[in-house]
């Protein structure tokens, strides 16, 4: 019996220390598998990190290329405004020296239509006195043969 006992109690034992081994075994697996989920989510996050600033690197090197465009087309604008101030200055010189030469050549013949209208006004007075003349002049002819 007593060896019954030992055996019992021994085996409460074993018992005990293989239900303490386990709950060890379990606790150091739990362990384990945390440790493993943390060392995941470590490496995830760092290749998150790396992601992003391969992601970030990537848009100031575009925003920088945007900047550059920028100011060319920038430059390019202002330069092609100069050209086309320059252009229509130009083109007001051109036109405002035609408009010189138009009006001097619309006096010329302003003039000449005011002496032509001159002209005509003396031969309509120069052929009225002649119209005048002839008929004094038939009327004396008239006159003449009457007699």
């Amino acid at each position: 019996m007593e060896n019954d006992i030992n055996c019992e109690s021994s085996s409460s034992a074993f018992t005990l220390q293989s239900s303490s081994e386990t709950i060890f075994s379990i606790q150091l697996l739990d362990f384990k598998t945390s440790l493993l989920e943390a060392l995941e989510e470590l490496r995830m996050r760092r290749e998150a990190e790396t992601h992003y600033e391969e992601q970030i690197g990537k848009i100031i090197v575009e925003t920088q290329e945007l900047k550059w465009q920028n100011e060319t087309l920038q430059n390019q604008k202002e330069a092609l405004v100069k050209q086309h101030k320059e252009a229509t200055e130009v083109l007001k010189k051109q036109l405002q020296m035609k408009m010189c030469a138009l009006e001097e050549e619309k006096g010329k013949y302003q003039l000449a239509t005011e002496i032509k209208e001159k002209e005509i006004e003396g031969l309509k007075e120069t052929l009225k006195e002649l119209q005048v003349s002839k008929y004094s002049l038939q009327k004396k002819v008239s006159e003449m043969v009457r007699k």
